[in-house]
């Protein structure tokens, strides 16, 4: 062959297979993510030290956070993808809000039951509430907190990085290389001993029943919610679980390890997994768990096989 003809196949290769290697693509969008993220924590910094209330300062981190990873996915994924938008698996809102609604509903009841089990037990008592004129503005602080969480780790996790690495490889392994990612992701404000390793135990089973709630809606919406609520929830009742707030609804001592209520969450968020997959085998809406991910504007054959 000669280099003229070798020149010329080169330039009418397809766009998808002059893109930047899969390994380089993650591994930058996660450096910008974290960049991100960083930029609309000094703004909320910024804001609190000129002495705007914290709600007010919390939405400005909401917003810049939630605004710039919803461009920096666009541009990923129409840019350096080259591949379309609704492989994130982020339709428009509209028409799925019994999604969203029931994925917090669902996020708030795990860590209600969490909470209550451990009360029951007398592993926490509750040593003080927040009044009634402070109970709402915590309320709404700490729900815009975990909403700018919600959303933004969702599009993250599995948004762009379980697309990409499903299109490349079995769901299978898609689901356990994201579910690595989320873990080590949270390991910075958790740290890396005992409660290090139990708390990514935690994340890896919370990955796999988020991946579930994508695969069979076939969208975010519903993760999104679980992932809001129950953040949310676990702020307020003062879960050990969940650190995104320094003031809380309740303020509990424990008897518990903390290690020990992260191991309780993930054999909950187990049973949740069980469960959905039940469900999926009983409308046989099947998972194809060794099937390469296709784009979630396509019909798809699922299988739990």
């Amino acid at each position: 062959m000669s280099s003229t003809t070798a020149l010329r196949n080169k330039n009418i290769q397809p766009a998808h297979l002059r893109r930047l290697p899969l390994f380089w693509r993650i591994l930058s969008y996660l450096f910008l993510f974290v960049l991100v993220n960083l930029l609309a924590n000094l703004a909320r910094v910024g804001l609190d030290a000129l002495g705007l209330p914290s709600p007010a300062s919390r939405f400005a981190f909401t917003l810049t956070y939630i605004t710039g990873v919803l461009g920096l996915t666009y541009v990923y994924r129409r840019s350096i993808d080259r591949k379309p938008w609704s492989g994130i698996a982020l339709p428009p809102l509209k028409g799925r809000i019994p999604q969203l609604a029931s994925g917090f509903a669902l996020g708030v009841l795990a860590a209600g039951i969490l909470f209550t089990y451990e009360y029951d037990a007398q592993w926490i008592q509750v040593v003080e509430a927040a009044s009634l004129t402070t109970a709402v503005p915590l309320l709404v602080d700490s729900l815009l907190l975990s909403a700018a969480f919600g959303l933004c780790e969702e599009i993250c996790m599995r948004g762009y990085l379980f697309q990409n690495l499903g299109e490349d490889r079995p769901i299978w392994q898609a689901t356990l290389i994201t579910g690595l990612i989320f873990g080590a992701f949270h390991l910075l404000s958790v740290g890396f001993g005992v409660r290090g390793v139990t708390f990514f135990i935690f994340a890896l089973m919370l990955n796999v029943f988020l991946v579930l709630t994508r695969l069979v809606t076939r969208s975010l919406w519903m993760a999104i919610g679980f992932h809001t609520a129950f953040d949310w929830a676990a702020i307020n009742l003062g879960l050990g679980s969940v650190v995104l707030a320094d003031q809380h609804l309740l303020r509990v001592e424990r008897t518990i390890n903390t290690s020990i209520e992260d191991l309780l969450g993930a054999v909950m968020v187990g049973l949740g997994v069980v469960l959905l997959m039940a469900l999926v085998r009983r409308r046989k809406h099947l998972v194809g768990w060794r099937a390469p991910l296709v784009d979630d504007s396509q019909p798809v054959a699922l299988s739990v096989k």
